[in-house]
């Protein structure tokens, strides 16, 4: 991460360029959207395109930095943001159980290619015979404007980057704006649809087409393959690993707790 005040002179020179860059590409998406020199309906008036592309935006801000927040919120400790932000510790709890995180990317997932297919769709620049800001080559109408090159500057820096580095930095903070729990709920009602759920099938081809294995299950399995391979016989290694878990887990058995004690 760059903090500005420990930048450098070569940090600022980028700085300016990026931001540069970022306005340029903003002004000719926008413009474009307006005057209807995209792909977009014609059926559309222009200002309504462009309400539509900065709501295409603040959508994708969200569902990006939402997956983030949600991550980074494992290594923050409950009892330090319960009080103080209880929407962020309750959505938290509300996605750490069960399977919920794997159904809300699979639904986030659906959301996320939905807002830049249509992004990709209000701003598809279409210049040649038709008039623009300033005069346009050829070559680089069909480089930059067509392919949607300048648009995607937008959309990447805007809506999908800082959203993304804000979250990371601010998991709580994130989860606590009030939007947050709405678009979670979404995105898992997507996956409840059933429209990818075929993915799940995918998923588990995947995984033994491949001898994935989950957890300990695959950690124990590895570990006495390669112990056998070396020393051959049992080696009794899956008897230590999970001893070791459970030492790991706490210093002192407490009254119930006989993983440590058989």
């Amino acid at each position: 991460m760059v903090h500005l005040k420990d930048a450098s002179a070569f940090d600022y020179v980028r700085f300016v360029l990026s931001a540069v860059l970022l306005t340029f590409s903003f002004v000719c998406t926008g413009y474009a959207i307006v005057t209807q020199k995209t792909g977009f309906w014609k059926e559309v008036p222009g200002w309504a395109a462009m309400i539509l592309f900065i709501v295409v935006l603040i959508l994708l801000g969200v569902v990006e930095g939402l997956q983030l927040a949600l991550v980074e919120l494992k290594r923050q400790k409950p009892k330090t943001y319960k009080d103080s932000h209880p929407a962020a510790y309750k959505l938290g709890e509300i996605a750490s159980r069960s399977d919920n995180i794997e159904k809300f990317l699979v639904g986030r997932q659906m959301i996320v290619v939905f807002l830049v297919f249509f992004a990709a769709k209000l701003t598809a620049i279409t210049v040649p015979g038709q008039e623009f800001l300033f005069p346009v080559p050829d070559w680089v109408s069909t480089i930059f404007l067509e392919t949607g090159l300048l648009a995607s500057i937008v959309v990447v820096i805007v809506a999908q980057l800082t959203p993304q580095i804000v979250a990371s930095i601010f998991p709580v903070q994130f989860l606590d704006i009030l939007i947050m729990r709405p678009v979670y709920y979404s995105c898992v009602f997507l996956e409840y649809t059933g429209v990818s759920h075929v993915c799940w099938v995918l998923v588990h081809l995947l995984s033994l087409t491949f001898g994935m294995k989950s957890g300990n299950e695959g950690l124990n399995a590895h570990a006495s393959n390669q112990y056998e391979a070396v020393f051959g016989g049992s080696s009794g290694v899956l008897e230590d690993i999970n001893e070791n878990e459970c030492k790991n887990k706490t210093n002192e058995p407490e009254e119930g707790n006989n993983c440590c004690l058989a």
